[in-house]
């Protein structure tokens, strides 16, 4: 048997463990971020801050701090632009280190816990029980609707995509991404967004067809947009849920393709996500392609014709050719 090299030893720890400093607030310090305000819950500590990836995200800067790190768990999350992530992420974006440096500088700062990322996530809410029975008041989107957002009623079948006839809102299922298990939904209609239940981990699931396996897959910022690419035939469409794709779902969609097309918005919070992405992920053997907008102004797939999406998506490109 292969003895196993201390450098396989930290790739192996980083890979698969989330480290969590032994004291959050020295290590939010040590990262240049200023501790605002400390609430104390039960259970652990809620430190408040200002999101330190509020400008790159948003062009903006954090001025009504909206930045939170979960003393116990270490997650963090800016309920503002959606920056979210496991404390080993803030430590890679914040010093600019690959998964093993930050590992090693967590654990320089002492670390206390480890734990599985991707493992399933806690109830969001503890008076909210999710289940099937969950989603009865929801029928199948009527096909004005379809039509509208440029999608089918097979492709909105085949992904499980449901429609609140009271409110007129689409219900786009959010669950445990090894087991099916419904964990909650995001509701979305015209100028209206949320996911309910309130603080549902969905930075650890991506929407799609999660049986899927093949040689190239298409990670997206909408659900609805994953839907699109569906009815357009497009094999692998996955969403995020958002601009930010964490590393979970970064290692959800590795484990399903042999190389990814990044469709994030082309926006600024979308390429700042993209080229952040690209730079941590190819070094780690996933090549990837960018959605090609050069034939559009849209923002999204969702906003292309037919034929502009198909285009977009037959002439995805390496970055090297062409950066917008």
């Amino acid at each position: 048997m292969k003895p196993t090299s201390p450098t396989d030893f930290w790739d192996n720890l980083a890979a698969f463990a989330n480290p969590v400093p032994r004291d959050i607030a020295t290590a939010l310090r040590a990262l240049g971020i200023e501790v605002l305000r400390e609430l104390s819950r039960p259970d652990s500590a809620e430190y408040l801050a200002r999101c330190p990836a509020h400008l790159a995200l948003t062009g903006k800067q954090d001025r009504r701090p909206s930045f939170s790190v979960n003393g116990s768990t270490g997650l963090f999350h800016c309920f503002s632009c959606g920056y979210a992530g496991p404390f080993i992420a803030l430590v890679e974006d914040g010093l600019g280190y690959n998964r093993i440096e930050a590992f090693q500088w967590i654990a320089r700062h002492g670390v206390y816990r480890t734990a599985e990322e991707s493992g399933p996530a806690p109830e969001a809410e503890e008076t909210v029980r999710i289940n099937e029975a969950s989603l009865a008041l929801f029928v199948p989107p009527p096909p004005a609707a379809c039509e509208k957002r440029s999608v089918t009623p097979a492709a909105c079948h085949d992904l499980g995509v449901l429609w609140d006839p009271e409110t007129r809102r689409w219900i786009l299922p959010i669950r445990d991404p090894f087991t099916g298990e419904l964990w909650g939904w995001q509701e979305k209609g015209k100028r209206y967004f949320r996911n309910y239940p309130s603080g549902i981990h969905k930075s650890r699931t991506l929407f799609g067809d999660m049986a899927w396996s093949g040689e190239t897959a298409l990670i997206l910022e909408s659900p609805l947009d994953a839907v699109r690419a569906r009815a357009l035939g497009i094999p692998g469409a996955f969403s995020s849920f958002g601009a930010h794709v964490s590393e979970a779902q970064m290692r959800l969609l590795k484990a399903r393709c042999r190389n990814l097309i990044l469709g994030l918005d082309n926006d600024s919070a979308g390429r700042t996500s993209r080229d952040r992405i690209h730079d941590r992920w190819r070094p780690r053997g996933l090549p990837m392609k960018f959605l090609d907008y050069s034939h559009t102004t849209a923002k999204d797939l969702g906003d292309m014709s037919d034929a502009d999406a198909l285009t977009a998506y037959g002439n995805a490109h390496h970055p090297w050719r062409r950066r917008r």
